[in-house]
């Protein structure tokens, strides 16, 4: 954990909605791993998204291995800053298992959320697809018993024409908690709403709202990702995109967006909103939308992170976690998926604070 004389939740005073957007962050430091870390014979990496848990002190980071480097899992992380040093220490693996109590097959998940709800005694995860490219969210006890699959609306399901559905490797990226209801977003849009992010426009992504008591559907939003930034500059692979990759509830009923764009031969650029869904137009139980006439979720630039910025190497991020207030300081942690990609890529965690109780 960070090194904390008390560990408190989190809170900005509560502001209308549009009264304040946070102050840029200070960086306080990073931790970089390797890809191909090895721990009792499974490879640690692909981190693909962060939740807190205020009673331990840990982080929780899923890994999107798709039963092909070990179990499906995720890791309790041992988080420390001390005058700008960070240090790890991974304390534990979890594995996660499917409704049935079993180990998932392999590329039977692609987990890539996760949110903890410590207070009702619930873990949620999310999974971009399985072996016939179909988006999963489940919710278990906190020991990991008593797996449910929640019911998705039938837009999100891919049909067998793939005329229908979440796009492949497109699908929930952004999971979070906010006043009891779980909040769950796409990277891009549904196959059926509209083309992936290009370099001339964003895509119309979807965030869909769960009751937690009731774990039905009450509420879906569409969310417009930004246009892809950077152009490519490598020769081979020329490759560039953009996409939603995370999501972080803000106490006053807004959330955090983390949109990573990446292009061959530059790097990523990292791109963060403050998002507010009240004003957002119902589109629960549309199979299919016109974006351009549907009212979105209103987005406000925070800040972002180009290669260098902060002095740092910045890999494919795709966590963003609010930790604990210290000295007056509300801290987060945003980490990198390395794609188990030995020699390329890294799994990357940087610690950044924010006044705590803004406006008070």
């Amino acid at each position: 954990m960070f090194r904390i004389i008390t560990i408190a939740t989190f809170c900005f005073a509560a502001l209308p909605v549009a009264a304040q957007t946070p102050p840029a962050p200070t960086f306080l430091g990073q931790i970089v791993v390797p890809s191909g870390l090895s721990i009792n014979g499974v490879t640690f990496g692909g981190i693909s998204d962060l939740t807190f848990d205020s009673e331990t002190g840990r982080y929780l980071a899923i890994s999107d291995d798709r039963v092909e480097k070990g179990p499906a899992r995720y890791y309790e992380l041992e988080l420390a800053v001390t005058e700008g040093v960070v240090t790890l220490n991974i304390a534990a693996t979890r594995e996660l298992k499917d409704e049935t109590g079993a180990a998932f097959a392999p590329k039977g998940i692609d987990a890539e959320g996760i949110a903890l709800d410590r207070k009702g005694g619930k873990l949620y995860w999310s999974s971009e697809r399985d072996l016939k490219n179909q988006p999963a969210i489940y919710v278990s006890d906190l020991d990991g018993g008593n797996v449910k699959r929640l019911e998705l609306p039938d837009a999100y399901l891919v049909n067998d024409a793939k005329t229908k559905g979440v796009q492949n490797n497109l699908g929930f990226e952004g999971l979070s908690l906010a006043s009891g209801k779980l909040i769950a977003a796409t990277e891009n849009a549904l196959t059926q709403d509209g083309q992936k992010a290009t370099p001339q426009a964003g895509s119309p992504a979807r965030i869909l709202v769960i009751d937690t008591a009731t774990l039905k559907p009450v509420a879906e939003h569409v969310y417009v990702t930004e246009a892809i930034s950077k152009t490519p500059t490598a020769a081979e692979p020329k490759y560039n995109d953009n996409g939603l990759s995370a999501l972080a509830a803000l106490p006053d009923g807004r959330f955090v967006a983390v949109e990573r764009n990446f292009a061959s031969g530059v790097g990523n650029h990292i791109r963060f909103f403050i998002v507010d869904l009240s004003g957002a137009e119902n589109i629960l139980g549309k199979d299919k939308i016109d974006a351009a006439n549907m009212r979105p979720v209103s987005k406000t630039p925070w800040f972002e992170i180009n290669e260098g910025d902060f002095g740092l190497d910045v890999d494919n991020i795709e966590s963003l976690a609010f930790g604990p207030v210290v000295d007056g300081k509300q801290l987060f942690v945003i980490a990198s998926d390395d794609n188990f990609n030995p020699g390329k890529q890294f799994t990357q965690f940087a610690a950044f604070a924010i006044p705590a109780n803004l406006g008070q």
